[in-house]
């Protein structure tokens, strides 16, 4: 199996790796900080285990690379005119303010999973139709040097696997290590 077929496949598997740890949130805490971090008994590395996004914010951030990052980088290899961003270090000022658009309405868990699943949806046939023979084919600039579109499909199933696991971490342990927290202060 060649690795663009393998890469077909995880774009395939990753989108549920968001999309069920996504659904395990609970909806009140769709928008809350993890307050592990602050905890007075918290020394063992719960900022980065957690992060400091809350977990609607970290699908939002994949969602949004994907957009604009990820399938516009994909589309070069078809034809397209090379992307004005850096899929290697996004434009955070440009996410910010999108960002802050979203949050002035409710967190809709459904329309951006439904986003997110049409934006992969169309990377999974892009990355399909990228022609064997470009596949290896460095073309791409990036601050991290010229890249091809093998690393930029493996760069999106990276990205994503990274935030699926740091919001899978949010359903699976909030509750328990706050507990576990509490319990080292006695």
């Amino acid at each position: 199996m060649s690795s663009q077929e393998i890469l077909v496949r995880e774009l395939e598997s990753t989108a549920i790796t968001i999309e069920w740890p996504i659904s395990r949130v609970p909806e009140e805490r769709l928008l809350t900080e993890p307050p592990h971090s602050e905890h007075k008994n918290s020394e063992r590395g719960f900022k980065r285990f957690f992060d400091r996004w809350p977990a609607y914010r970290l699908f939002y951030h994949l969602a949004h690379y994907e957009e604009f990052y990820a399938l516009p980088a994909m589309r070069y290899w078809l034809g397209d005119p090379h992307p004005d961003v850096d899929i290697m270090f996004p434009d955070f000022a440009f996410e910010r303010s999108r960002w802050e658009n979203e949050i002035k309405k409710e967190p809709d868990v459904e329309a951006l999973s439904r986003r997110f699943r049409s934006l992969r949806e169309e990377q999974i046939e892009v990355t399909k139709t990228i022609p064997s023979d470009m596949w290896k084919e460095e073309k791409m600039c990036t601050a991290l040097g010229t890249v091809s579109a093998e690393v930029v499909v493996t760069k999106t199933v990276e990205h994503t696997l990274v935030y699926g696991k740091t919001i899978l971490r949010k359903a699976l342990y909030w509750d328990r290590a706050l507990v576990w927290l509490d319990s080292q202060g006695s």
